[in-house]
């Protein structure tokens, strides 16, 4: 388990070492691998932000999980213990007769506003993090999402001193961790959005992907990113509804990390992830060793900017 983040030796000085871990759907098995390889190379976590699947295992990692715990626990989970869908057979004639009633105009405000309803993952959460907020983790974190009703940005973070300086963001302290991460996964369609103090709440992803920005404003010297998402690559199979929708999404979200989440960024890894099927979680030890490849590539650099040798 991880102990209360470090003082600094007596005399010695090293700088504030940031980890971002973006959204990525099962691909987010692969920041395992990356945190595995920074700490079996003496690299420090002194901050460590997420959003989406990157807002589990950060805040895993914060709560003092180790990324071996975090492996077995991918291994040992089941999707039926998880996903609540919220439509049914019946759900889909009824909204079906719904539409025909009010028109084809209307066809898309008749559906509900989520497949899953997230209360099974909320109490999966639950069970890894009890009752410990932002306040009560090893070292600072924050995790990211979206408030749909002001379309800002919502950080929940470790209290810690330093400016507030990101436009259109507000920040809470006192959140339970389960509702902070339930919160970044609420993917737009998929899962019902997360309400909470009045807000409607989903994936962080909507407008910060790689929230290395939060990083800078905690503290951090140095930034490693670790981004999941799209990076370009020809999708000729896109063909459904649902297809589009998503290539969309990853296009959006390329385009905003490229403009603002890298401007924090002192390195950047992005495993190799685009074959790796969303929805097979069969690929754990696949994902996870992509990472630590990763990360490996890069590690020279990693240690000359963290000053580890």
């Amino acid at each position: 388990m991880l102990t209360k983040i470090n003082n600094k030796p007596w005399g010695m000085k090293r700088p504030t070492v940031g980890v971002a871990l973006s959204g990525g759907g099962i691909r987010g098995l692969t920041h395992i691998g990356v945190l595995k390889s920074l700490l079996a190379n003496g690299v420090p976590i002194d901050l460590i932000s997420g959003t989406s699947a990157g807002a589990i295992v950060a805040s895993l990692y914060a709560c003092g999980y180790t990324p071996q715990q975090m492996e077995q626990l991918a291994k040992n989970m089941k999707t039926s213990q998880l996903i609540d869908l919220k439509m049914t057979v019946s759900d889909l004639f009824k909204h079906g007769m719904k539409w025909l009633m009010s028109g084809m105009s209307r066809f898309w405000s008749v559906l509900p506003n989520g497949l899953v309803k997230g209360d099974k993952i909320e109490r999966y959460f639950s069970s890894l993090w009890q009752e410990r907020t932002l306040r009560d983790t090893f070292i600072p974190v924050a995790i990211t999402a979206v408030d749909l009703n002001s379309a800002d940005t919502v950080f929940f973070t470790t209290p810690l001193p330093g400016n507030r300086a990101i436009l259109n963001a507000r920040y809470y302290h006192n959140a339970l961790l389960t509702d902070a991460v339930r919160a970044s996964i609420s993917i737009p369609g998929v899962f019902f959005p997360k309400k909470f103090r009045g807000m409607t709440l989903v994936d962080g992803a909507v407008k910060n992907n790689l929230p290395t920005d939060i990083l800078k404003h905690m503290g951090a010297d140095v930034i490693i990113a670790v981004d999941l998402g799209y990076s370009g690559e020809p999708n000729p199979d896109v063909h459904s509804v649902g297809e589009i929708l998503i290539q969309c999404i990853d296009i959006m979200n390329r385009e905003v990390t490229l403009l603002k989440s890298e401007k924090y960024a002192d390195v950047i890894i992005r495993p190799s992830v685009f074959d790796i099927n969303f929805k097979e979680l069969k690929n754990t030890a696949l994902a996870i060793s992509r990472g630590e490849q990763a990360a490996k590539a890069q590690m020279s650099e990693i240690k000359r900017l963290t000053g580890e040798r």
